[in-house]
């Protein structure tokens, strides 16, 4: 039999052909690898977090938001951010490393894109949740304590994750959104003035009418409990509707941010009051009128012609 010569790489340095005859190149190459991984890791964490506290700083100098809230926010954003990361860098260290062990790969990533394929297919409606709720957090859409209307629920926000709102209804029931299908988004509490319609009897004369609204808005400014919470005074729009049977005249009135329904709750104290001592008319209460007409008489068969 004639000797197998093994090729020899004339420019490989001597330690590196001693550490292969020793079979400890690949097991240093692994480590390296891991190595590599670890610090890129670890890069990545602090890039991430150094930068949304950047950009986050700035919304809070420019936009004068609540730091708890904007903490909140970068958490959550910064999470999320790093887990993509890690997993991307650790995917391809897992490949690299099974690489050096002279395993065909090929294998392993046509499966793997199979497989990921068919997860992401399955998983679409998940995957869509996930990045509307990274949307949501980055652009601040709503967060914890806001009163909102996602048009499938409204109420107050008790919980959002990166797939899912937790809202809290007048009725204390409790319901879970998925961000992706959340088609629109109406945020009471960014809101900074409240629209108030005033709906009186359509005999009212409108001069009359135009009085009475401007002095509740002059009552409400001095009120000791929805003062603090108005950001201007209130004044009367004028008419904006007139139906059957009533009159509708619009009030806008500037609140504090998140405070309109508190100022709600004010003004229809006030506005009851004026029903009740005569200085606005409510408008008449819908009937039902019901006619019931008498059988029409038989007619005898003998008197028929």
């Amino acid at each position: 039999m004639r000797p197998v010569l093994l090729a020899v790489d004339d420019h490989q340095p001597r330690w590196v052909a001693r550490l292969d005859e020793l079979h400890l190149l690949t097991p240093l190459r692994v480590l390296l690898i891991v190595l590599v991984a670890v610090i890129l890791t670890a890069a990545l964490q602090r890039v991430v977090n150094r930068l949304l506290r950047r950009t986050f700083g700035l919304a809070q100098r420019f936009d004068r938001e609540d730091g708890i809230r904007l903490e909140a926010r970068q958490q959550a954003l910064a999470s999320s951010l790093r887990s993509a990361l890690v997993g991307v860098v650790w995917a391809i260290a897992v490949i690299t490393v099974i690489g050096e062990f002279d395993v065909n790969i090929g294998a392993f990533v046509a499966t793997a894109t199979v497989i990921g394929g068919a997860v992401g297919f399955g998983a679409q409606t998940l995957i869509r949740d996930v990045i509307a709720g990274f949307f949501v957090l980055a652009e601040d859409q709503y967060g914890v304590g806001d009163e909102v209307d996602l048009g499938h629920a409204s109420g107050a926000v008790e919980r959002i994750t990166l797939r899912t709102a937790r809202l809290r209804d007048g009725d204390g029931r409790i319901w879970h959104v998925p961000h992706g299908n959340v088609v629109r988004v109406a945020n009471l509490s960014k809101s900074a003035q409240a629209a108030i319609s005033l709906e009186v009897a359509r005999s009212m004369p409108i001069d009359r009418l135009t009085e009475v609204a401007e002095g509740l808005c002059d009552e409400l400014a001095d009120d000791p409990v929805a003062s603090p919470l108005l950001a201007g005074r209130p004044r009367a729009v004028g008419l904006t509707e007139v139906r059957d049977d009533r009159l509708l005249f619009r009030l806008v009135v500037p609140t504090v941010q998140g405070q309109n329904e508190a100022v709600r709750r004010v003004w229809r104290q006030h506005a009851l009051a004026a029903f009740g001592d005569g200085r606005l008319s409510p408008p008449s209460a819908g009937s039902t009128t019901v006619v019931i007409q008498p059988p029409e008489p038989a007619v005898p068969p003998d008197t028929m012609p």
